[in-house]
């Protein structure tokens, strides 16, 4: 999946990828050189809100205030780790724009 970050500090998140976190929370964490977002199992328990930011659903989320010192904007190959219930997202710029 293709996310972006952009200059202004938000993560946008398309609809179809937004629907794994039905509260519309999320857990942000940076780990190692990733970017983790994992659903909070429901809103009242905190987190980061994701905002609409489209008809079609799409969202984002702020995030600048957690990224370390000179990461670029820009779009990011990011996957869904089972695993971890968490979309991990490199902090590194993908080599492809979207």
């Amino acid at each position: 999946m293709k996310l972006e970050l952009t200059s202004t500090g938000y993560l946008h998140i398309s609809a179809e990828e937004a629907a794994r976190f039905p509260t519309g929370t999320v857990i942000v964490l940076v780990r190692g050189e990733e970017l983790w977002l994992m659903p909070m199992s429901h809103s009242g328990a905190g987190g980061l809100l994701l905002k609409i930011r489209n008809s079609h659903g799409d969202r984002s989320v702020f995030v600048q205030d957690l990224l370390p010192e000179g990461v670029p904007p820009g779009f990011r190959d990011a996957v869904w780790d089972d695993r971890f219930g968490a979309i991990r997202i490199p902090l590194l710029r993908s080599r492809t724009t979207a």
